[in-house]
Formats: C-alpha cells, sequence, structure tokens
C-alpha cells in the first residue's frame, strides 16, 4: 500500500494544473477572509424598530421588505420633534417598517408643492411597492398644538393590505395623546410647547406596560452581532474556493487511477494478492496527503496575508477546512474512479461543487425557502460546516462530536460505495474479457 501512495504523489506532484489548485485557490479563498462585506441584511431575522432613513423620494423600498414587513413609506416635510416622536412611536409598534424621506427641501415659503407629492405617489403606485404612504405637512407641530392634528397629516393606501387599518389606528393613537396633552404642555411653557409637550408625552410612555421580547428556546439558535453574520459570510466564500480546489485535488488522484486501470495496472494489483478495498483505501489516504497540504499552504497564506479575525481560533477554522475537504477529495476520487472517464467525472465533480455549494447556504440564507429544498440543503457537506461556524460563535460545546460525526459518516459511505464499487466494476471487466 505504501508504495501505490509514494506512487500516486509522484504522478500528482508532475501535473502543473495540480500546482494550481495546490497554490493559487488557497489564496484566493484568504483574499475572500481579508475582505469587508456587510450581508447582514440578507440574514436579518427581523427588522430593527426605528425609522429607517432613505437616501432621497426617488429611492424603492420594497426591497426592504422581503419577509413580509408593513412597509410605511414617509415624505416628511417638517422633520420637527413631534413628528419624530411620532414616527419613531410608529415604528417601536414592531408590526411597522418606517421608512422615511426628508423632503424639507421642497417646501416653499411653508408649503409643500402638491404636484410634487402627486408624482411620487404615481411613482410608488407603479414603479414600487409598499403598504402605505405618509405625508407628514409642513406645519406639522403648529397644527398639533392648535388642535388640528387631522390636518398635520394624510395616508395613501397603496395596496389591499388589512395591516394598513392597525397602521392608521396606531398613528390615531399617537395624534390623538398630543392633543389631550397640548393644553397641559402651554400652561407650563409658551415659547418652547413643542418641547414641553414631548416630555409629557414621553413621561406618560413610562407608565405603559413594559414590552418584552422574549426569544423562544425551540428555535435553537442564538442570534449572531452584525460582525458575527458577515465573518460568516466571508467564511462562506472562502469555503466555496476552498473546496473548489479539494475537489480538483480529488480529481487528479482520480485521473491516476484511471489512468492505472487503462494501462492494467489494477490488474498487476489484483494479481499481486491486495484487494480492491485496499486499493481504494491507498487512494484516499492519497486525498488525505493533498487535503492536508492544500489546508497547509491556506494556514501559510493566512499568516503572510496578516489574516488572523476568524471569529475563532484559528486552529478550529482549519480544522473545519480540513474535514471539508477531506469529505469533498473523497467524493470526486470516488465519481472519478467508478466513472472510469476523466471528462465525465471532471464534469460530474465540477456539477457537485456547484449545486452543493449554492443549496449549502453558503452564497445567501435558505432558511426562507421551501421544505424542500431545505431537506436538499442538509444531504449537502458544506451546509454542516457552515452551521458549525455558527454554533462556535455562538460557543455551542457540542459543534465539533457534531461536525466529526458528519465526517465520519461521509467517509465511511464514501469508502463502502468505492470499494463495493470497484469489486463490481473488476468483476464485469473479468466477465467481458
Amino acid at each position: 500500500m505504501t508504495t501505490m501512495i509514494k506512487s500516486s504523489l509522484k504522478l500528482l506532484f508532475r501535473a502543473k494544473a495540480f500546482w494550481f489548485f495546490l497554490l493559487i485557490v488557497p489564496f484566493l479563498s484568504t483574499l475572500m477572509l481579508r475582505s469587508k462585506m456587510d450581508s447582514s441584511m440578507a440574514y436579518v431575522t427581523g427588522f430593527e424598530q426605528k425609522v429607517q432613513e432613505l437616501a432621497g423620494a426617488d429611492e424603492k423600498v420594497a426591497y426592504y421588505g422581503g419577509k413580509g414587513e408593513y412597509l410605511l413609506k414617509v415624505y416628511d416635510a417638517s422633520n420637527s420633534t413631534l413628528s419624530n416622536y411620532l414616527l419613531d412611536k410608529t415604528a417601536k409598534t414592531g408590526m411597522i417598517l418606517v421608512m422615511r424621506a426628508d423632503i424639507t427641501s421642497e417646501v416653499k415659503d411653508g408649503v409643500l408643492d402638491e404636484s410634487f407629492i402627486d408624482d411620487r405617489l404615481a411613482f410608488d403606485g407603479e414603479e414600487d411597492r409598499m403598504g402605505a404612504v405618509l405625508v407628514i405637512a409642513p406645519d406639522f407641530d403648529e397644527l398639533v398644538l392648535n388642535g388640528e392634528a387631522s390636518k398635520a397629516v394624510t395616508l395613501y393606501a397603496l395596496s389591499d393590505d388589512e395591516r394598513t387599518e392597525a397602521v392608521e389606528g396606531t398613528l390615531g393613537l399617537q395624534l390623538s395623546k398630543m392633543e389631550s396633552l397640548k393644553d397641559y404642555a402651554a400652561m407650563y411653557s409658551d415659547k418652547e410647547t413643542d418641547k414641553a409637550l414631548i416630555k409629557m408625552l414621553e413621561k406618560a410612555d413610562e407608565n405603559l406596560p413594559k414590552k418584552e421580547l422574549v426569544s423562544i428556546s425551540g428555535s435553537g439558535k442564538e442570534a449572531l452581532t452584525k460582525e458575527q453574520t458577515n465573518m460568516k459570510t466571508n467564511i462562506g466564500y472562502s469555503f466555496v474556493f476552498l473546496t473548489l480546489a479539494y475537489v480538483f485535488c480529488g480529481i487528479f488522484v482520480a485521473y491516476n487511477a484511471i489512468t492505472e486501470q487503462k494501462n492494467g495496472v489494477t490488474v498487476r494489483v489484483d494479481l499481486s494478492g491486495t484487494s480492491q478495498a485496499s486499493y481504494f483505501v491507498a487512494k484516499f489516504v492519497t486525498v488525505f496527503v493533498t487535503t492536508v497540504l492544500v489546508t497547509a499552504f491556506a494556514v501559510l497564506y493566512s499568516f503572510i496575508m496578516g489574516v488572523d479575525d476568524f471569529g475563532m481560533e484559528r486552529f478550529k477554522y482549519y480544522l473545519l477546512v480540513f474535514l471539508m475537504g477531506l469529505i469533498f477529495g473523497s467524493i470526486s476520487m470516488l465519481i472519478g474512479i467508478l466513472a472510469g472517464d476523466v471528462m465525465s467525472s471532471t464534469i460530474a465533480a465540477f456539477t457537485i461543487w456547484c449545486m452543493s455549494s449554492l443549496l449549502s447556504g453558503m452564497y445567501f440564507p435558505i432558511k426562507y425557502t421551501t421544505v424542500g429544498l431545505k431537506i436538499l440543503s442538509s444531504i449537502m457537506p458544506q451546509k454542516w460546516f457552515i452551521d458549525a461556524v455558527e454554533m462556535i460563535f455562538v460557543k455551542d460545546n457540542n459543534v465539533f462530536v457534531m461536525i466529526i460525526c458528519v465526517t465520519v459518516a461521509y467517509i465511511l459511505a464514501i469508502l463502502s460505495i468505492g470499494a463495493l464499487g470497484l469489486k463490481m466494476k473488476r468483476t464485469e471487466e473479468w466477465g467481458t474479457n
């Protein structure tokens, strides 16, 4: 077996393409770790209960409501203390995603051009998607303090969402609170009635029951911070590149095995009394060595390029990388040996790499996909490793027990299928001959 392993390694090192996947691809993977990406919005399970500021009135809001949130686009021509309070309380209901566009620049001599609002409503109704549009008048504070709160805001429903009634109720409640306290605020302050009113409103809010958010333990996972979410995304992209290196290193091992089959080497192995299982194990050991080499170069590049922020200990990260590489190198080797054709095995291995990376959740979260895709994702090895990254982030002590069991299960399945497949293939060849 030792002789077969040495022979396989010598043939590998003679292949120029092998050095590309050994040296260049781990370098690209390390570059992905160095990149600073902000992908937290893709993984967020809810939305922040605060007013989201838009860059301008032209910005579309449909992209912010991908999980069914009620979108309320606000054209704020006042941007005053009281209008900010109204929007803040509306956002904190937990049901409404408030997106504000500051349009105070459109106010001329204290008047907002109605044609501007008409144009915006036409655009929002045809080119965007939201539940409703709220327009806040330029003289919002004055109207509220004069008891004309109903004229201070205008709500335009742009959908048949039944939650619009709840939005109307929320706005009406806050405006009625302002009207009920405005006279008391005027008694305490003649010049800064708005500030006095805000203090009274905040004092009244303190007496309300406190809302408490409870995370159900059945969800199975603790929430990641924004930094951890971004790091998880970087690690996912890094895994994609490294997986490509491991897959093609396994293909090179399979190529040598295919060449040996065509040159009659496997026949001489049979005649020497070596079992097909031993032959396959020798190829697996070769994959093991190449996996160690690829991982070693990845570690080396991390030191050279000064990458030390993995969100976990360096050893833990590269242990995950190594175990994942062992699985994929073995899978591609298995496909190549059983296929017996370099082109077919390369296409098959590359397809498996593409589809498994896509369905594992390394490019985008799959928690909002269909049940069928989630089940299919559970078959992909990368899915377990990207979950292991999250478990390490939240300090789950069971992570390595889980990941080692997964690795052993995949390896045993690959070795069993490979040994059985080779035996059947050799039996068929002997029968044909």
